[in-house]
């Protein structure tokens, strides 16, 4: 797998809310957009305002896509988690802490913007990666960074938020990227992002 960027943020990118389907868009042309996963209940005011992908959110694709180039995801799926990454960061309503879900660990830990890092579930032991948003003093905001993982009876999926106390998380050890054919997962890509508008 080539390590270039498929996808590159331009110039003409804008974020703006999609009233049909209540949730906040990314224009990458007039005639292609990506959705987020967000809704409106979870966004902020200022989600529901057309701004431009500013040099801060292309920082900040940048650092995410760094940080995700070992996950065991498909390059689709790491673009994805990324811009889910930059609408949490910019645009979710406070989070509270849901700690419960993660098993306390023995050192106090500090993330940094952007690291990918690890907590372990309470019920059933594994080890799961989770990309830090926005780092509190106390607890950070997180996104699932797995496909799915089930805690406490509830499924979550790829790029939900969760904020956690920075007494759950951990560092991470280097992980094998999977493989996966730099045509098709262009095609993925597009596929994801380049939704035509009806």
């Amino acid at each position: 797998m080539t390590n270039k960027f498929i996808v590159r943020p331009g110039d003409n990118w804008r974020w703006y809310f999609d009233k049909k389907y209540d949730c906040l868009m990314l224009e990458i042309s007039h005639d292609m957009v990506f959705r987020s996963r967000f809704s409106s209940k979870t966004l902020a005011p200022d989600a529901f305002k057309t701004t431009r992908f500013s040099v801060n959110d292309t920082s900040a694709y940048y650092h995410f896509y760094e940080s995700c180039m070992g996950l065991n995801l498909s390059e689709p799926q790491k673009v994805e988690l990324i811009l889910n990454a930059i609408v949490a960061r910019n645009f979710l309503k406070p989070q509270m802490p849901k700690s419960w879900y993660f098993v306390q660990q023995p050192m106090q830990f500090t993330p940094r913007f952007a690291e990918l890092i690890e907590a372990q579930v309470q019920d059933s032991g594994q080890r799961i990666n989770l990309l830090v948003v926005e780092i509190g003093e106390y607890a950070s905001l997180c996104l699932i960074a797995e496909t799915s993982v089930c805690m406490a009876g509830k499924q979550f999926n790829m790029a939900d938020a969760v904020k956690v106390m920075n007494d759950r998380l951990c560092s991470k050890n280097p992980v094998v990227d999977n493989s996966q054919d730099p045509e098709d997962e262009e095609q993925t890509i597009r596929d994801l992002l380049y939704q035509f508008c009806s």
